[in-house]
């Protein structure tokens, strides 16, 4: 705009000379003595300013709020009439007060303010970020841009994202209502175990097809003429092993169903938690790679307190794409699981690679279960098998039931 406004004193600064209009020649030289204060003011006046923000705690969990603080600082004797300030922000943690446009990733948004500021003069404000959705964002980057009273030049300032928000999914309680708990949930009676300890027999019962045959009862199958398999005490396991496969929609489509995946998140999460809970090290196996580090989502096995902390921070990662199948991830990873582990794979759609390695692992004398995410799958005979309903809006669940 001040180029333009150059043109236009230089265009009259011609005019006048033949017209000998000293009037002309006065606008002329007023324009273009302004348009070189104005630059100049435009030059400097971003000059000893300074812009951070910050947030109240740079974790959180689904639902709860955060506070953004900002503080835009003039050091310096040259007021600034006019200061844009332009931050971007997750849409999924974004302010509920303050102007907010849209940015050029659908997933983001601007929080945009316009101040003046006087000679050394600091300006605070504060936001309420409501966390709404798992996952990890980026606040920033950020623009400042002030220029002269008239609008004529203009200057700017831009930060990279510098702040990193992890927003962990929540930990929901876990009623296991056909398995026993220590401490049960509600008035639910339970009457199995979800985790079994192959080194603690505890009795006897008749052969059941996908049975191991490791677990035969042979004593026992002379004494009553028919084929026994023995039973186990509740889990003292060394280990607990959870599988996630993210896949929500049948092959060969593509494609994600939201609430499967969110559902199965929170069954993960429930899953873990109580095991921990129990005192029992557990691991957590995505069959996908984190978009922040390219590695596979996965946290070894431990029982330490830190623990769930890291399956949180695997958890809030979680996104649709699949980028190993389900069954390369069961194969190569139970080679290294202790020969105790108990073995839980969570999905809404078993593929038929990924069942046989379940059959295979069982007939193998591995302890593993199936919990499936949604009522609408097909049936996975010869395994036991749990199920999350969806009949109920993830969003509004205050506990994970598998029946």
């Amino acid at each position: 705009m001040g180029n333009a406004w150059i043109a236009v004193a230089v265009v009259l600064a011609l005019i006048s000379v033949p017209l000998g209009s000293v009037a002309l020649l006065l606008v002329a030289s007023l324009i273009l003595v302004l348009a070189a204060v104005t630059r100049l003011w435009a030059r400097y006046c971003l000059a000893r300013v300074q812009y951070s923000h910050s947030l109240s705690a740079t974790r959180a969990f689904t639902g709860e709020e955060l506070v953004l603080t900002t503080e835009l600082s003039n050091a310096k004797f040259l007021p600034m009439p006019w200061v844009q300030v332009r931050d971007e922000m997750p849409r999924a943690a974004a302010p509920i007060q303050g102007r907010l446009t849209t940015a050029p990733e659908q997933e983001r948004i601007i929080l945009t303010s316009l101040v003046s500021m006087s000679w050394y003069h600091k300006i605070t404000r504060r936001y309420t970020v409501l966390c709404q959705r798992r996952g990890h964002y980026y606040v920033g980057p950020s623009e400042v841009r002030s220029g002269d009273l008239f609008g004529m030049y203009s200057n700017d300032m831009r930060q990279d994202r510098d702040i990193l928000l992890s927003v962990y999914p929540r930990v929901l309680p876990l009623v296991l209502s056909r398995l026993p708990a220590r401490e049960p949930y509600g008035n639910v009676r339970l009457r199995r175990a979800l985790l079994e300890d192959v080194t603690r027999p505890m009795g006897s019962r008749d052969y059941a097809p996908g049975d191991s045959f490791r677990h035969i009862h042979w004593k026992s199958t002379a004494r009553t003429g028919r084929l026994q398999t023995r039973l186990f005490d509740a889990s003292t396991a060394p280990n607990f092993a959870v599988f996630y496969g993210v896949r929500t929609v049948e092959p060969p489509l593509q494609g994600s169903r939201p609430h499967l995946l969110e559902l199965g998140v929170l069954a993960v999460t429930a899953l873990a938690n109580y095991a921990l809970e129990q005192g029992l090290p557990v691991g957590i196996y995505v069959n996908q790679t984190s978009r922040l580090t390219s590695k596979l989502l996965q946290a070894a096995s431990s029982a330490a307190p830190e623990q769930l902390t890291n399956i949180l921070e695997i958890m809030a990662q979680v996104h649709p794409e699949e980028s190993v199948s389900l069954a390369h991830l069961l194969s190569e990873r139970s080679r290294s699981l202790p020969w105790g582990t108990t073995i839980l794979v969570v999905t809404s759609v078993l593929e038929e690679a990924a069942y046989t390695t379940m059959l295979r692992l069982r007939q193998a004398g591995r302890s593993i279960a199936l919990v499936r995410i949604g009522t609408d799958g097909q049936a996975a005979p010869n395994l036991t098998t749990y199920t999350v309903s969806d009949a109920n809006d993830w969003q509004k669940m205050d506990v994970v039931v598998l029946t």
